[in-house]
């Protein structure tokens, strides 16, 4: 695996040593431990998509630390650890590359990550988003606060101090999620046009030499699946979230 990381936030290019296409998925916003999860649902569906492709992008808000149902933090972390030890070995010749989302920008879990990361040779961590080809592969939260480099750095900062969520006010959650307004804020919030829109004005952002090759863009974080939305010269893709009533499906593309 060879990545050169370039910017803030930290963005990284996957540099291609032959001409061979190569298969990537995209598999973001599982939000494992939160009682909202449906990621047990999709566990064969995870397997088959990893087991064809030769890069897996895990996209952002694997994990949900905040709503966590393990109890605590320590406990949380140690899990997540070893959901990725399971994939890792069960994918033997796949290479994965860990994108922070908003939900896994926890402190500890990022210093464990880093340390579990380093004795494994097909993973790599500690990046925004990844440019393979003319894909951007990216979690979607660059785009809050305006989706200025300072206002995407603040952003994740209010995610990595925010304590994990009283019980009252997860089963607050759990019955707005059981009358399915989670769906609503999402469609009002995130409307497709409008978060294109904005992923764009964000990469315009970015270094034009860095950014000059991409046409597909692949992103999570809104939880609405998107396939194959053309806008401005560019296709987008989301996979949506392994969350109840929500639409779930890896994003897979050749390189």
């Amino acid at each position: 695996m060879n990545l050169s990381p370039n910017g803030v936030p930290a963005i990284a290019r996957w540099n291609v040593d032959d001409r061979s296409d190569l298969r990537f998925c995209f598999v973001s916003d599982l939000h494992c431990f939160s009682s909202r999860s449906t990621v047990q649902t999709h566990r064969r569906l995870i397997r088959d998509v990893v087991e064809r492709c030769d890069v897996c992008v895990w996209g952002g808000d694997l994990f949900d630390f905040r709503w966590s149902q393990m109890g605590h933090e320590d406990e949380s972390v140690a899990a997540a650890l070893d959901w990725l030890q399971f994939q890792y070995d069960a994918h033997p010749t796949t290479q994965f590359v860990f994108l922070n989302g908003n939900h896994d920008a926890h402190g500890k879990f990022a210093s464990r990550l880093h340390q579990w990361a380093d004795a494994r040779e097909r993973f790599r961590c500690g990046i925004d988003a990844l440019i393979a080809g003319d894909a951007l592969f990216v979690h979607g939260d660059v785009i809050e606060k305006g989706g200025t480099d300072q206002a995407f750095t603040s952003y994740r900062q209010s995610w990595r101090d925010k304590p994990m969520a009283h019980p009252r006010t997860s089963r607050l959650y759990d019955a707005a999620v059981s009358a399915r307004l989670h769906q609503t804020v999402a469609f009002a919030a995130h409307r497709r046009r409008r978060t294109c829109l904005r992923l764009v004005r964000w990469m315009h952002r970015q270094d034009p030499a860095l950014m000059q090759p991409v046409r597909r863009v692949v992103f999570g974080h809104t939880h609405r699946r998107i396939e194959q939305y053309h806008l401005k010269g560019f296709e987008f893709y989301n996979g949506g979230a392994a969350i109840k009533h929500v639409n779930f499906r890896p994003v897979e593309l050749t390189v």
